[in-house]
Formats: structure tokens, sequence, C-alpha cells
């Protein structure tokens, strides 16, 4: 039948844009499968924000696809809403990034058949790179495919928003994604397009998200997809997922790692034992070179994966801690090192808060001076500790949660001073070395953030080499790769007006016969 025919008679109707395989009206009504495993997968609007019941388009959803199934199943690691099954992987905040970081964890858990993606919403409100949102929403759904390439992802256009100028932006990037649905169709891959036009603004609970009325129509719209899926033979009932990859060891949680009190950092090098050599920042190679210092601490019988370094006492050096597996943290002042001053026993530091220590970082997030405890959550969630003096002198002031879910992993949180002024910044290291940034705004370890982008879009090296430390005394933490033989690259933070910018200082270590693992700056 030709196409123009196909048009005009009302039977028919075309899969989705750019697909012209025809699909039967009665084939769509009168559907079935035998499982139907479904990951709702989104931001709040997928939570279900605005609705009565908390449930979203996914109630009304349910609804509409149970008598066409044998086995229904809703999917996902969160549990939300009024409804048979509360699964879905809705994220409150969330952007295309925040998906596309975890999904490769989420995928092999839930083992869907069918994904529905509503995405975008944040990027287009905040607004976070607008401009490049329909490549990200691409590479995300490429990552779907690439763990699970007969996985059938149903991509829909947003829903609108109030705000004119989070409208103008959503408008851009709605007109983009059948595109790219129709790119990797001709590919022979089951990805469609779910048009959202009838949710109007009349529709809307807020600026961005639907009322009942609108996740209705929401609903509507992805069973129809999903009907036109299931008619073209696009639904597998038993899909392969690769396996999640395996989790990456957190770094460890240095801060500030000036032994002399300088304004520096300087190179250490922890042995296996939890001995410690030094090396004194003069202004690193080809500016002032490097002090040798020696045996800057002979340990105190814990193995060098416990050491870590912080100043907890606000003098402005940094102290040698033992950060136990438990969460416990004992203490030792740093009053100049081994052989200049010697070090004095604090005891226990901090008797733990109930998670392990592979969760523990230490930073400075209210500017006294002394570093905080923290413990990084899931998805990237931080809780702090102000310290008050530590255990058994002047104990911890609980602040609860300091930094809400961002949606990257807990292996990529660092925290940094990058604008000097003496808090500590949230950053998200991504693998291919460029970095997330939020910088920290709160009164008294109270948080609240602005996010700075970009802060700092990486210059070749992968995210498992940087490190940041502030090598040249100006307060802002400076963007470092170390090499697993030593060696440290430096580009100097030139950040100002809010804004970063970079001064590339080439290698500012060559190394000292170690490897990077056990070097510390």
């Amino acid at each position: 039948m030709a196409a123009d025919a196909v048009v005009a008679d009302p039977q028919y109707a075309y899969a989705s844009p750019g697909d012209h395989t025809v699909v039967s009206a009665v084939a769509t009504k009168d559907w079935k499968v035998p499982n139907l495993s479904v990951m709702p997968l989104g931001d709040s609007i997928t939570y279900g924000t605005g609705s009565s019941t908390g449930s979203g388009y996914r109630g009304e959803l349910w609804n509409r696809l149970a008598s066409h199934t044998d086995r229904l199943d809703f999917v996902g690691s969160e549990r939300d809403g009024k409804l048979p099954d509360l699964d879905h992987e809705g994220h409150y905040g969330w952007k295309i990034g925040g998906l596309s970081n975890n999904i490769d964890r989420w995928l092999p858990a839930a083992q869907p058949n069918v994904v529905l993606l509503h995405i975008g919403t944040n990027d287009m409100h905040d607004p976070y790179r607008p401009d490049t949102a329909p490549r990200r929403l691409a590479e995300l759904v490429d990552k779907i495919l690439s763990a699970a390439p007969d996985m059938t992802v149903l991509v829909s256009s947003l829903v609108p928003s109030a705000d004119a100028d989070t409208q103008k932006r959503i408008e851009t990037f709605n007109a983009a994604v059948p595109q790219l649905v129709a790119e990797r169709q001709k590919k022979g891959l089951h990805v469609g397009y779910v048009d959202m036009g009838e949710v109007t603004t009349g529709d809307l609970d807020d600026d961005l998200h639907p009322k009942d009325s609108g996740y209705v129509k929401m609903a509507e719209a992805f069973s129809n997809g999903i009907a036109r899926a299931a008619a073209d033979g696009w639904i597998r009932q038993g899909v392969s997922i690769k396996a999640a990859p395996p989790a990456r060891n957190a770094l460890p949680g240095d801060y500030h790692v000036d032994i002399n009190g300088d304004g520096r950092a300087d190179y250490l090098v922890v042995q296996d034992n939890g001995s410690v050599k030094a090396w004194i920042n003069k202004g690193g190679d080809g500016y002032g070179s490097w002090q040798q210092f020696g045996t800057f601490a002979t340990g105190v019988g814990e193995p060098g994966r416990k050491v870590r370094f912080a100043d907890i006492n606000a003098d402005g050096k940094a102290d040698y801690l033992v950060l136990n597996d438990d969460g416990t943290v004992k203490a030792w002042i740093n009053n100049g090192g081994t052989g200049h001053g010697g070090w004095i026993e604090r005891g226990t530091f901090a008797t733990g808060v109930g998670e392990p220590g592979s969760k523990v970082r230490f930073a400075d997030i209210n500017a006294d001076g002394k570093a905080d405890y923290l413990v990084v959550q899931k998805y990237g969630a931080v809780e702090a500790w102000l310290n008050n003096g530590g255990t058994g002198q002047g104990s911890w002031i609980e602040r609860g949660t300091f930094v809400g879910r961002t949606g990257e992993p807990e292996d990529r949180i660092r925290f940094a001073d990058i604008n000097g002024d003496g808090k500590a910044d949230y950053l998200a290291v991504q693998d291919d070395g460029s970095v997330r940034a939020w910088i920290n705004k709160g009164t008294d370890g109270r948080g609240s953030w602005s996010e700075l982008d970009p802060f700092a879009d990486g210059f070749g090296e992968p995210g498992s080499k940087v490190r940041f430390a502030d090598v040249n005394g100006d307060g802002k933490a400076d963007y470092l790769t170390l090499q697993d033989n030593g060696v440290i690259r430096a580009w100097i933070n030139d950040m100002g007006d809010g804004r970063a910018g970079w001064t590339e200082r080439g290698i500012f270590a060559t190394g000292v016969g170690e490897p990077g693992s056990k070097v510390r700056i």
C-alpha cells in the first residue's frame, strides 16, 4: 500500500516520526504480550510531583496496560505513589546526566523490556547547557541500547512549562527529539517517539509539573507508544542486558595536604605501613622546585590505606588521621612532623556515625579552618557534621543533609575550595576528566548551592587521574592529573567573576620513583 494511501486510511497509522512502518490501528488497540516489564525513567515528572496520588502518569498507565499482558511489572530502584506497583526510576530534580551516570547499574538490576524516557525538563529550566541537551539525550539512549540492544526505548517530548523562557528552550529541545529517534530507527534499533503535545499549560500544577489531567494525557501517550511497539513486534520477552560495571574505589578523602602551613599543597608518599615521606612545595618543578623533607611520619601501626590528611585544628597544617573501616577516626596533630617538632596524639577524633569509612570525607564546609566530617551517600547526597573540636575536645554539630542527591556516583565526588572563600565546594569528576561544580553558598555549614557551568572540560586525561589542590597558595584549588608513575601535571585555577579559567603549568612534579597510588597532594 502506498504511503499516501495509508495516511488517507483511518485504520492505519505510522509508528513514529521518521518511521514508515505501517501499524494497524486495530492491532494497536487489541495488542497483547505475555510479559511487559516497564521502567518509567526520568525526573520528578516521572516520580509524580503535582499529582493527587503522587503516582504521576504511572497509575493511569498501569490501568491502561494491565489487560494487554499476562504479567505487568513496573521496575526501578525507587518506590512511590498509590498504584498496584510502585517501582519506578524517577528522580526529583535530576538532569539528563544523572540518568546517564546510573543507567548501566539500574538496567541489569531491574530487567525491563521497555523503557519510557521523559527527561530534560530540569536541563531546560535551570538552564543547564540547553544547547547540548539533545546530544546528551541521544547519548543516554545509546547507553541504554549499548547495554541492551534488544530493548524497546520510547523517548517522549517534554511537557510544556508555564515559564516563558523555559518554554522557549523546551520547544527547541522537543524539535530535535524526533530526529534522534529516527536516526536510531534507521539502524534497526527499537527506539520510538512519543509526542506529549496534548499536554498544555492548562494541565500544569505549577510551572513545570502536570496535575492529574496532564498525567492522564501522558499515560495515554505512553500507552499508545507501547501499543505501537507491541504491534511492530519490538517488545522482546527476554532482553539480554549487560552486567553492571564493577564499582570503582573512591579516592582517599584528603583535604588541603599542606604540611607546613604556607598555603601550598605538598607532595607526600604514603607507604603500606603508614609511614610518610614528604617534599615541600617551593613552587613545583620549573617554578622553585621542591625541598626534600624526609620522613614526615613514621606511622602509628596502621596500614597506609587508612591514612588521611586534613587540618582539624585550624592551624593551617594538615594533620595525620587514621580512618577505620567503621568510620571512626584517630588523629595526630601536626606539630611539625617527625624530626621537625613531632606529633601530638589526639586519640579518637570521631567515633563515627554508623557509616563505613569508605563513605567518609574531610573538608571545611563553613570556613572556620577546621575540616568537617562528611558522609557521601547514594547518588551523591552528603550528610555533614561540623568539627567543633572533635570527640572529647568540643564534640560535633550535626548538620544533616548538606547536599541533596545530584545523580552523581559516590566515587566521583570531591571537595575543594575552587573560588577562594574558604568553604569547600562540591565537585563531580566525570570519566573523561571534565568536572561539574557546585559553589558552596551556605552559612555555618548549611547547604546552599550555585552550579558553576562549566568548571572544567578536562584536559585529555581520565577522571581517575584527576586531583584538586592549591599548588600556588592563592586559596583556590587547582586541577591536577596524577600519573601512575607519580608525575603530576597542573592547570592553575584562574577563576574570577564566577567563571572558571585555566593556565597550564605543565609538569608540576616529576615524581620521586614511587607509584601514583601512594601519592597524596
